[in-house]
């Protein structure tokens, strides 16, 4: 527990002593009397307020508001330091009560830690399974990929294949069209003439030939 309710009263009546004018030793040794008799009565009651057995920690923080402050307890007022000590109250500046904070969060963090260590363990076997399980969908899903690479390989060649042939087709028909052509040189479609070698009398004889 912190407790920030700091008699700044007494402190006050210290500094007016220290620095009016019409200080006097005797009127700062009565503020410094004063102000220890109340820090006392604040020390005893964070002790009895905040520190019950069972209920509460073993600790309790007195939060004093200046750096100024705290450096003059620690100088000039070592009773009151020792016998915060003895109630279990720490004095605390607030650079030192930030410094306090973030000791007992890590302390606090690591026994939470500890006392779940065995759910922290439990938790990382099943994502370790989870990661291996994981790992298998990504090797099978890589060999799909590399057989599906490789049926497109194929398909390519075959594609390649047929195109190839498409052509030598294609060039095959443009040459027996062009063969095709009546030319000069082609007697095949002329009409005989009667003159030709074996005239009408060879005609008759090849039907003759042909008939036996």
């Amino acid at each position: 527990m912190i407790d920030a309710k700091f008699p700044l009263e007494a402190w006050n009546a210290i500094r007016a002593a220290s620095e009016g004018e019409g200080g006097s030793p005797e009127a700062r040794k009565a503020a410094e009397s004063a102000f220890r008799r109340d820090v006392e009565v604040h020390i005893k009651a964070i002790s009895e307020k905040y520190l019950l057995t069972g209920e509460t920690q073993d600790t309790a923080f007195m939060f004093v508001p200046s750096e100024s402050i705290f450096a003059e307890i620690h100088e000039n007022f070592e009773n009151l330091v020792q016998r915060a000590h003895r109630a279990r109250v720490v004095i605390v500046s607030p650079s030192l009560l930030m410094l306090s904070i973030q000791v007992i969060q890590a302390v606090l963090k690591d026994a939470r830690m500890r006392e779940q260590a065995h759910l922290i363990q439990a938790e990382v076997v099943r994502l370790m399974e989870d990661v291996g399980r994981l790992d298998d969908r990504v090797r099978k899903l890589q060999t799909h990929f590399m057989q599906a690479n490789k049926d497109i390989d194929m398909i390519l060649t075959s594609t390649d294949k047929v195109t190839k042939r498409g052509a030598k087709i294609e060039a095959l028909e443009l040459g027996a069209g062009e063969a095709e052509k009546p030319g000069a040189s082609d007697n095949r479609l002329a009409p005989k003439k009667p003159n030709d070698e074996g005239g009408p009398g060879s005609g008759q004889l090849r039907l003759r030939v042909v008939d036996e």
